[in-house]
């Protein structure tokens, strides 16, 4: 894409459309930056002209380059030569106060008024410097100087409040306000240049003044200010992942709904870092600051909002060369410190990068909701690119990472990597958390030494199973019937092949569960039943489908399998479709966990199930609470034997004899409640049992 821009403008003269003259070479690539084409369109129609809003264009992106069209209204009736402009000004509800003949002349004469009274009367023409959805902003020379006129749209802050509540506390860091009114304002020139690229360290006093500003605005609450905190932005992003979804990919579109279900813990994990909410900018980068060698002046407050000050904070870095931004993070972090000895601001910056793109990616949306459609082309795009870069963010992220938080971090990053990229992902979480990672876990790899562990040890590990568990149900997927075009329940596809699905669990010390002595509860899962003509055949392993797992003693997961049995022993139906518990993803039955319907903070708590093969026997779902089935299985109208084989096929084999109006894949099927059932039964543990301590 080119970054030249051309601008033609169509003519307007009380009313009447008359013309078009252009197009014109433009120095400055941004469509907003309207200065130099109303100066280049008044000389050619031989009248001034006053840029009133964009029309259209063709080419560009990005709000730059392209061929852009602009309507302008005219002082008087032109006298030069103009073109046939083939353009209908149609009316919207939408359209901005300066973005109208009417409109624009009612702003300036609002600032020749207040000027008059101020005793600085305009002693020359206005000069247009900018206009577009977000602001117009223009020059009025005066004999004290320039003053300026800014005009926002009603999704913008009144700049004039902000200004005077951030001025209260450091003066000389805002521009000095002239004149009010609502969204428009006056300001008093600011000598000096914005700090695109300025080399000298002095313009970095911005950062640690905000950072001053805002820690004596925090006391003070939001004053009307929107709600943009953590919080709040999770409340608001699940709704706009629903309003993108056309443009997401089904993957990305995944990938959107885990983020949206994390946030909450994020803001969670922010908050423990000690910096308050308190008011932000909105969009602190160098752009918006102003240095004239001596002073730094932070401009521009219209996207102002009650939030986290790392927002703030992180905004400069994409503007700014690696080297400038360690100094900038550096300056930002020794500022927060000293203003609050016990918070943890680097520790802030790094949780909150997927945040500031979850933030801009619904002020953008703000923005398109807020414009008419012939504005669209400087935003369109803008929140679903937001999404996929909150999204690259958490992926690279290592946020809420605790001792033992590994697991979850390489589930949500096969979850939001996209497609392709799994086997890349496991590799670099594999080199990344080795060595050490598989020794932290062996406490668990024996019944004697996982049950010599405190509880909350105990909890640790188990809870670190879980998250992995969950990564091998997700790669299993790609293994799982159906393999057609039947009904499909989990979708996903991670596209890891077996041998590479083997080779990562074996780096974590595990050992490959296979076919061994033929079929095996504690190790075999039935994915597939082939009906045997006898009805009482035993169940006879086929085919090993998908990989399992143990670690030592333990069972890490098992192995899906084909297998061939009579009705009477596996019921078609049953034993390959009914709900598979302690389960979180399968292609092609429901998963049932206890996990499941609950948000990020809560779900990820769930504890794998501890299976034991042990020299004494096999100690199955080894919890801290046990219950003796004998007290539940009638609750639940099954027999002994059933429940015993609930629990260790993780499924109902057949139709149960005490429910024969059950239905296999149904809602009564799904509530069973089998999580805290365990053998042998408590009395009957050999060689010492688990402390039966509560949760």
């Amino acid at each position: 894409m080119t970054e030249q821009r051309t601008a033609t403008v169509v003519v307007e003269w009380q009313g009447e459309l008359l013309g078009a003259v252009g197009p014109f070479a433009a120095q400055s690539p941004y469509w907003a930056q309207v200065g130099e084409v109303a100066a280049a369109a008044s000389r050619a129609a031989g009248v001034p002209l006053a840029v009133l809003r964009l029309l259209s264009v063709a080419g560009g992106e990005g709000g730059r380059g392209g061929e852009a069209v602009y309507l302008a209204v005219a002082a008087e009736r032109p006298t030069g030569a103009l073109a046939p402009a083939d353009t209908a000004d149609v009316g919207h509800p939408l359209r901005l106060r300066w973005a109208s003949a009417d409109g624009l002349a009612a702003e300036w004469a609002w600032a020749d008024g207040e000027l008059a009274e101020l005793g600085r009367p305009r002693s020359g023409p206005v000069e247009q410097v900018r206009s577009w959805n977000l602001s117009a902003l223009s020059r009025f020379p005066t004999a004290d100087g320039p003053v300026w006129l800014k005009s926002t749209p009603p999704f913008a802050v009144p700049e004039a409040a902000v200004i005077a509540r951030a001025g209260g506390v450091d003066p000389g860091l805002v521009p000095r306000v002239l004149a009010a009114d609502g969204r428009r304002v006056l300001l008093a020139d600011v000598p000096g240049t914005d700090c695109w690229g300025v080399p000298e360290d002095g313009m970095l006093t911005a950062v640690d003044r905000w950072a001053a500003v805002q820690a004596a605005a925090a006391a003070d609450g939001p004053g009307g200010l929107a709600d943009c905190s953590p919080t709040a932005l999770a409340e608001r992003f699940p709704a706009l992942v629903e309003r993108l979804r056309p443009e997401l990919s089904e993957a990305e579109y995944a990938q959107a709904r885990e983020l949206a279900e994390w946030l909450p813990e994020l803001a969670s994990h922010l908050e423990r870092c000690g910096l308050p909410s308190t008011l932000v900018h909105g969009d602190f980068h160098p752009g918006n600051w102003r240095f004239d060698g001596e002073r730094t002046t932070v401009l521009d407050f219209s996207d102002a909002a009650w939030g986290h000050p790392a927002l703030d904070g992180l905004r400069p870095k994409p503007f700014l060369s690696p080297e400038r931004w360690a100094d900038v993070r550096s300056r930002w972090a020794a500022a927060w410190r000293t203003l609050l000895p016990d918070s943890r601001p680097e520790e802030a910056l790094e949780l909150a990068g997927p945040l500031v793109h979850v933030h801009f990616a619904l002020r953008y949306q703000e923005f398109l909701d807020g414009i008419e459609p012939s504005e669209h082309p400087y935003h369109a795009g803008d929140p679903v690119a937001e999404v996929r870069r909150a999204l690259r963010k958490a992926l690279s992220s290592n946020s809420g990472s605790r001792p033992l938080g590994a697991g979850r971090e390489l589930y949500r990053a096969l979850m939001w990597g996209g497609e392709g990229t799994a086997a890349a992902v496991l590799d670099d979480w594999a080199a990344r958390v080795q060595p050490g990672y598989s020794e932290r876990l062996a406490a668990a790899a024996s019944y004697d030494t996982f049950t010599a562990q405190s509880a909350q040890e105990q909890d640790l590990l188990e809870c670190e199973l879980y998250a992995l568990s969950r990564t091998a149900d997700v790669l299993a997927l790609e293994f799982q019937p159906p393999y057609g075009d039947g009904p499909v329940r989990d979708g996903v596809r991670m596209g890891v092949g077996r041998e590479e699905f083997a080779a990562f669990f074996a780096r974590l010390g595990m050992t490959e569960v296979g076919a061994a002595d033929g079929f095996d509860p504690f190790l075999h899962e039935i994915a597939e039943l082939v009906p045997a003509e006898d009805p009482d055949a035993p169940i006879e392993l086929l085919d090993v489908l998908w990989p399992g797992f143990v670690f030592g003693e333990l069972l890490f997961t098992r192995a899906g399998v084909r297998v061939r049995a009579g009705a009477r022993v596996a019921e078609p139906g049953w034993a390959d479709a009914s709900p598979m518990y302690w389960a979180h993803r399968r292609r092609g039955r429901r998963p049932v966990d206890l996990s499941h319907g609950w948000g990020s903070n809560s779900q990820w708590s769930t504890r794998h199930r501890m299976d034991f093969r042990t020299a004494d026997g096999d100690r199955l779902n080894v919890v801290l609470s046990p219950e003796r089935l004998s007290n539940h299985h009638q609750v639940e109208q099954l027999t002994r034997a059933e429940a015993e084989e609930l629990l260790r096929h993780r499924c109902l084999l057949r139709r149960p004899v005490g429910l024969p109006e059950l239905v296999a894949d149904s809602q009564s099927a799904m509530d069973f409640l089998p999580f805290r059932w365990t053998l042998p039964e408590p009395g009957a543990c050999v060689g010492g049992c688990r402390d039966h301590e509560a949760d």
